[in-house]
């Protein structure tokens, strides 16, 4: 949803918005091939479990491909841990090289992710979290991007995130 909100703010057509919307939704879907005491860990990961759970966007996208005609999502699942500063993965991908889609969809997930509670930490401060973003700005985030989730912030329009 919240995606979705950042895309008609920035603009995006409406089949792009049904993208995201589709992409949104199943973008940890590779999730499924990783292994629950990795998941679940209440803990730290170490290196290696690090490593297995940076796979999960390469499995949705192949999950999702295989179900044919869904290219720009695939692409989109694939690549939304990508870093604007080429530190991200699974590809490495820089600035203008991640689809715009991915970049949006990156600054929905970890604000969703950090505005929610999880098995290792608790939810966080929603001002916190779009202070944290920010300060990712132009490095893990397009700032064009973040901008306007800042802008939307201030204006009231970002939904309420309640734990999962």
């Amino acid at each position: 949803k919240l995606s979705v909100i950042i895309g008609e703010a920035m603009g995006c057509p409406q089949e792009e918005l049904d993208i995201l919307h589709f992409s949104g939704h199943l973008h940890d879907i590779g999730k499924i091939g990783i292994r629950d005491d990795i998941l679940l860990k209440s803990s730290g990961l170490t290196q290696e479990e690090y490593e297995i759970i940076k796979t999960h966007p390469t499995i949705g996208a192949n999950i999702v491909g295989q179900l044919g005609l869904w290219d720009k999502e695939r692409d989109i699942i694939r690549s939304h841990h990508e870093h604007f500063d080429g530190t991200g993965y699974p590809d490495g991908l820089k600035g203008e090289d991640i689809p715009v889609l991915s970049r949006i969809l990156a600054v929905a997930d970890v604000y969703d992710a950090m505005a929610s509670g999880r098995a290792y930490r608790r939810k966080m401060d929603e001002s916190t979290v779009v202070e944290m973003i920010r300060e990712r700005s132009g490095h893990h985030f397009d700032s064009s991007v973040v901008d306007t989730l800042i802008r939307l912030y201030q204006m009231g329009k970002i939904p309420r995130i309640s734990d999962h």
